[in-house]
């Protein structure tokens, strides 16, 4: 973090002045307060602490325009920008922990011999980014200037934006924190900087206000002065610059805020073709080795007019060699680009695994199938569960493809990764000489579409933090880096594209001790489309020995919406009312029946008795 102009007062502070923080040294200080480098107790990790100066505590208009940048800050989230960890309030005094980033600021940049217009129009799109993602969220920042742009060496040397301490946080409900600002005499950014509206009243200063300060940015970066006046446009200034550039800068500069661009991605949609595809993040500052080049070179100059013809050969084979690593130096780009450029040759492989259809579910090594791989580059080696990368001294790339589509809503891809440095020999000092240092290995899980669009999770043999990186077309590009979670090591990583929202996770660890690595990155619903082609996984490997084990690609799907069961009662039928009784008929007088005289019984009849028969 570069140091400030010497402004205010500073105080002698206890190291542990603020509880949970051990404050270590100033690395600036300015009109409000001081910035110090700081442990934080808790986590043992380097912050940045700003603390607001005791005076000024005692003024609540200073005390606002304080909490305003803590607020802005905590409104944002986004790579470029310098991200807050903390707030609070001492006896004294308030402070702000923040990110803490270890690198020079943009006007140290510009000071160095070795910025060129490639890596500097590349830095100055990474702000323009940031500023846009600010202004969609409501934030404007108010003092763009190249002190208030720091470059994070430790990320690969992007460029983060800081000091929000003018920031508006919505633009009606600002007015009056603006106008209190304005009423102590506060001035509200930098005059060098500042849109002329701004400078007439700051209250009505709207997000074109930081795209005029972009303006002057961009015009200094490739000019190295800010304009005045009737301008010279850049390419006058120095013709060897792109003359699109000037229209550029003369649209960000117009006196009339509604003549500019309207919105920071308007600007972006100009500058894009104009930004190197081959400087993406990379440090712009002198390295020692390129210093180091920079006097050999200069020795070998006296050697070939002091000395004989052999000397002289042999300072022509130093240049040719220093020529190649600057070569060499120049193509060495993000792990991700490297990975997924057309190295031309193709092998295909089909080493045994199960491939389940039905459950959408791939693992490489023994199983009934065979795999489809199609290695490009360098060749690996497949045994079992296993894609390994041996030394190749021909060749530092390889990526090996996956082959196949199961056209799913998600997807999950791990593998167990292992990546090892070389070991070189004795003559490693002078190769290092004449070709520079040679890059760290490492290994990466890829998600691969049409070329040039991938997401990529890198670890290096080296020890650093892991990165993410993602090019997707558009805006849908950038980088981020995040530490490992406490008691975890980069040996087991995943990458996981939930199948509802479509947000991107990269993970580390397996089971229950699994943890993210950093944010999410929002890929949306139609994540697929971004990769111009369904996306394939892959692994690739650079520099060092590489080796991923226990490879598994699973699809996910979405979750089918359960109905509630319902069941259905089946109604007894109601019951029948009782049939009233019919009354009683009355009944039908039966007519009275005439006695009749009893018959007389018939006289009795007397038998004869049967006469004996005769004997014969």
């Amino acid at each position: 973090m570069a140091a400030l102009e010497t402004t205010s007062v500073s105080r002698p502070r206890p190291p542990d002045f603020i509880p949970g923080y051990r404050l270590e040294k100033v690395v600036g200080r300015g009109g409000m307060g001081e910035v110090y480098e700081a442990l934080q107790l808790s986590l043992g990790r380097q912050v940045a602490v700003k603390l607001l100066n005791a005076e000024l505590a005692k003024d609540a208009s200073f005390v606002a325009r304080f909490e305003k940048e803590g607020a802005a800050l905590a409104a944002l989230r986004h790579p470029n920008i310098v991200s807050i960890v903390d707030k609070g309030k001492t006896d004294t005094s308030y402070y702000l922990v923040m990110e803490f980033v270890d690198g020079p600021s943009l006007r140290e940049q510009m000071r160095n011999p070795l910025y060129m217009p490639g890596q500097a129009l590349k830095m100055f799109e990474q702000v323009c980014r940031a500023i846009d993602y600010a202004h969609n969220r409501g934030v404007i920042h108010r003092d763009l200037k190249p002190e208030n742009i720091l470059f994070d060496d430790q990320a690969g040397g992007i460029a983060k934006v800081t000091d929000f301490g003018l920031a508006g946080l919505d633009e009606r409900a600002d007015a009056q924190g603006l106008r209190n600002l304005t009423q102590t005499h506060v001035a509200m950014g930098t005059a060098a900087y500042m849109a002329p509206e701004q400078q007439v009243d700051a209250r009505t200063a709207d997000h074109r206000a930081d795209i005029y300060s972009l303006g002057i940015l961009l015009y200094e970066l490739m000019v190295g002065e800010t304009p005045k006046g009737n301008y010279d446009p850049p390419s006058v200034k120095k013709p060897s610059l792109d003359k699109r550039l000037d229209a550029v800068v003369s649209k960000c500069l117009k006196p009339l805020p509604a003549d500019r661009y309207q919105s920071v991605a308007e600007l972006l949609i100009d500058l894009e073709p104009l930004v190197p595809v081959t400087s993406m993040i990379g440090t712009a500052h002198t390295s020692p080795a390129q210093r180091a080049l920079r006097k050999a070179r200069e020795l070998g100059r006296s050697l070939v007019r002091a000395i004989a013809i052999g000397l002289v050969m042999s300072a022509v084979a130093v240049l040719a060699a220093a020529m190649l690593r600057d070569r060499t130096a120049a193509k060495r780009q993000p792990a991700g680009i490297e990975l997924t450029t057309d190295f031309g040759n193709k092998s295909p492989m089909t080493p045994p695994g199960r491939i389940d259809r039905a459950s959408r579910h791939l693992t490489l090594g023994e199983g009934p199938d065979t795999v489809p791989l199609v290695a490009m580059g360098r060749r690996p080696v497949v045994e079992k569960d296993t894609i390994g990368y041996p030394v190749d001294d021909d060749l530092a790339t390889g990526r090996t493809i996956i082959d196949t589509d199961m056209s799913v809503d998600g997807l999950a891809f791990s593998a167990r990764v292992e990546t090892q440095q070389i070991r070189h020999g004795a003559m490693e000092p002078v190769r290092k000489l004449f070709f520079g240092p040679r890059a760290d290995a490492r290994s990466a899980l890829l998600l691969v579409g049409e070329p040039g669009r991938y997401v990529a999770l890198v670890v290096s043999g080296a020890g650093a933090e892991p990165s993410l990186e993602w090019a997707l077309g558009g805006s849908k590009r950038g980088a981020m880096t995040a530490p490992l979670p406490a008691g975890l090591s980069a040996t087991h990583l995943e990458l996981r594209i939930d199948p509802v929202t479509g947000d991107l996770s990269a993970l580390v660890g397996e089971g229950r001790d699994q943890r993210p690595l950093g944010e999410k990155l929002v890929l949306g619903k139609d994540w697929k489309t971004l990769f111009g082609e369904p996306p394939r996984p892959a692994v690739g490997c650079l520099e060092g020995t590489c080796a991923f084990r226990n490879v598994v690609v699973e699809g996910l799907t979405m979750p089918s919406v359960v109905v509630p069961m319902q069941v259905l009662v089946e109604e007894a039928p109601a019951p029948t009312p009782p049939i009233p009784p019919r009354p009683a008929a009355r009944p039908t007088p039966t007519p009275p029946v005439k006695k009749q005289a009893p018959a007389k019984a018939p006289p009795p009849v007397t038998k004869k008795p049967t006469p004996p028969s005769k004997k014969k």
